[in-house]
């Protein structure tokens, strides 16, 4: 009597079905090998049912495994005090705007925003009641964008977006919502003597600008804006 055994990966649907047949069969009792069959064929089930479950906890553990993954890289790119885009983030969408931009000739605009007279509300009243204005603010920053922008905190009490396919009109009545929205929020932290209110740089992107260029017409536009009294926005030259 000739015995064949498969690997736990490869047995199934017939092969099972044979082995199956073959243990149950006592038609060959008498056989000396049908004894060490058997044993073989319930180390063989055993087998098979071990690989199983190590099948399932491998699927499991990939499935947890890009999971994490996917919650590392979302961490990567968001800003953890106020939940906005990170400046990494921004970037690489910038930059995939950019090349979107060359390639159709649409155009878009990027915004700096940056909080007016932050620094005496930090020293006056501490960073706790700081960074309770800045968890607000991105509130009401994100409340005044569409879901195709992009709102990221630039660093410190700056904030910079990205306004795709958005030209200066468009950028600029965006502007002036985020200044009135801004200067109307009764915010918690709010102290007799300062009033938060904030400045912007607008500058609509121009064919063979590179980014750091068009990031900095904003940022000279916005420098504008805090010289000529603040509150208020100042379009890139």
């Amino acid at each position: 009597m000739t015995l064949h055994t498969n690997s736990p990966r490869s047995a199934g649907g017939d092969h099972s079905a044979h082995f199956d047949h073959l243990a149950s069969d006592h038609s060959h009792d008498s056989n000396p090998l049908m004894i060490e069959y058997r044993l073989l064929y319930d180390e063989y089930c055993a087998l098979k049912h071990r690989y199983e479950i190590l099948d399932k906890e491998k699927n499991s553990l990939k499935t947890q495994l890009g999971e994490m993954d996917r919650s590392l890289d979302l961490a990567t790119r968001i800003d953890p005090m106020t939940g906005l885009a990170n400046r990494r983030d921004i970037m690489e969408k910038m930059e995939r705007e950019l090349s979107r931009s060359e390639r159709h000739g649409r155009t878009f605009s990027v915004m700096l925003v940056d909080l007016d007279n932050f620094k005496q509300l930090n020293e006056k009243y501490g960073y706790n009641d700081g960074d309770d204005v800045l968890v607000e603010v991105a509130r009401v920053l994100m409340s005044c964008v569409r879901n195709e922008d992009v709102c990221a905190r630039w660093g410190g009490e700056e904030f910079l977006f990205l306004l795709t396919e958005t030209n200066i009109e468009g950028a600029t009545t965006l502007a002036r919502k985020i200044l009135e929205s801004i200067s109307m929020t009764e915010f918690k932290a709010n102290r007799p003597g300062i009033n938060i209110t904030a400045s912007i740089g607008v500058c609509e992107y121009q064919a063979g600008q590179s980014l750091y260029e068009c990031v900095s017409k904003a940022d000279q536009a916005l420098r504008k804006a805090k010289q000529a009294g603040k509150n208020r926005f100042v379009i890139a030259a």
